[in-house]
């Protein structure tokens, strides 16, 4: 086969039968393109997941919810004393708690894949050919450069005098959408700093560790941060406050 995103993507979403999922396969083992095209469609769909608002919550809570509510009402219509609008205020409630639990833990798990792909992206940008795109120390060169890449103006800032060296800058896709990727050395490390907007609301950094790497996630103005390195959260840390 030649190469094809349409078949790559029918590929990835399971719509190809047995005789073309081989050829698919065999064809990504001889084109090292399409297979890096397929792990890029991959690391989208995951992050357009990820992204997602709103979680529905799955019928098995629901029916479990109905079920616990239906029980109660049972047992409260033996009780003369006890009025209907109770009930249907703690039946509001419980409804409500489940809601409110279940977008918790999908938010939880949001937040995990995403920083599962920004480490897989920083990995991958450390080990391979492509550090940066705009391989420079002046943000005037770097923050220009992605004009016409993405639909938004990434703040670049030089912290150099801080101790953080600006490597260069390049376009990413995460999140279900396009994003700037900040390369900076602190000392031997390198530092990944990705953005592109989100909420408006400024927020404080949110740290974690994936696979030996420093992650910290944060919001300022109109859009997400999200620092990745082999370095101290407390240099991580550093770079918020300097960008904050």
């Amino acid at each position: 086969m030649k190469c094809s995103r349409e078949l790559l993507e029918a590929y990835l979403d399971q719509e190809l039968d047995a005789p073309q999922v081989a050829a698919v396969q065999q064809h990504m083992a001889e084109c090292a393109g399409c297979t890096e095209d397929y792990a890029r469609f991959r690391r989208q769909k995951a992050g357009i997941r990820a992204a997602a608002p709103y979680y529905n919550a799955p019928p098995q809570l629901l029916d479990a919810v109905r079920e616990e509510l239906r029980r109660a009402w049972a047992g409260e219509a033996k009780s003369a004393a006890q009025t209907p609008w109770r009930w249907l205020t703690i039946a509001a409630s419980m409804l409500l708690m489940a809601s409110l639990s279940w977008n918790v833990l999908q938010f939880r798990s949001r937040q995990n894949d995403l920083a599962e792909a920004v480490v897989t992206d920083h990995i991958r940008s450390v080990l391979g050919a492509r550090l940066v795109d705009v391989p420079s120390s002046d943000q005037h060169t770097v923050k220009p450069w992605f004009a016409g890449k993405l639909d938004f103006a990434p703040e670049v800032r030089d912290l150099e005098a801080q101790g953080f060296s600006l490597l260069g800058g390049r376009a990413e896709y995460l999140a279900g959408r396009r994003a700037a990727a900040l390369v900076y050395r602190r000392r031997q490390h390198v530092i990944n700093l990705f953005i592109w907007p989100g909420d408006s609301s400024g927020g404080a950094g949110a740290s974690m560790s994936r696979n030996g790497y420093s992650v910290l996630h944060w919001t300022s103005g109109a859009m997400f941060y999200w620092a990745v390195s082999d370095a101290s959260p407390t240099e991580l840390e550093r770079l918020r406050e300097l960008y904050k």
